[in-house]
């Protein structure tokens, strides 16, 4: 067996440890994150149990840290990303003020502008679980309709 190895990460060449069977990485702490992660990728795509674990463990973090909140305390936590954020949507405003056109789009907002000859109509409906929007389109028009067989008042 050689007394040295090639890691796999950074190619460098070093003494291999004795006590280690295969060791195909070496102890730099970056080498070290990538095995990690290439075992632990490994073992999701082999092992079903390890797996069914790692999936149980995201549906527990995330019933018990709704993504929202997730959002709102790291913005909280984290002032210079909120300043940079707003930075740069204010950039893409400038951008595209020259432009025509809403500045933030908003697919259930009704725009002004013509959008390739195509009509749309909204509808208000009381109950919106009970509504399943359709577009229809005819020539040169389309129409958003509700199911036909709903009530509108």
């Amino acid at each position: 067996m050689p007394r040295t190895l090639t890691c796999q990460h950074c190619g460098k060449i070093m003494p291999r440890n004795p006590r280690l069977k295969e060791q195909n990485y070496c102890s730099e702490k970056e080498c070290q994150q990538v095995r990690r992660k290439f075992w632990k990728k490994e073992q999701y795509n082999k092992s079903k149990s390890y797996r069914k674990k790692h999936l149980d463990v995201q549906q527990h973090w995330r019933e018990h840290r709704p993504a929202h909140e997730y959002q709102r305390e790291y913005r909280q936590d984290h002032p210079a990303y909120v300043k940079r954020n707003r930075e740069l949507q204010l950039g893409r405003n400038k951008k595209r003020q020259k432009e025509l056109g809403p500045m933030i789009v908003n697919g259930n907002s009704l725009s002004l502008q013509p959008s390739s000859g195509v009509v749309y109509a909204l509808i208000q409906v009381k109950k919106l679980n009970d509504c399943k929007w359709e577009l229809v389109r005819g020539w040169k028009a389309g129409v958003i309709r509700a199911r036909d067989d709903l009530t509108l008042e």
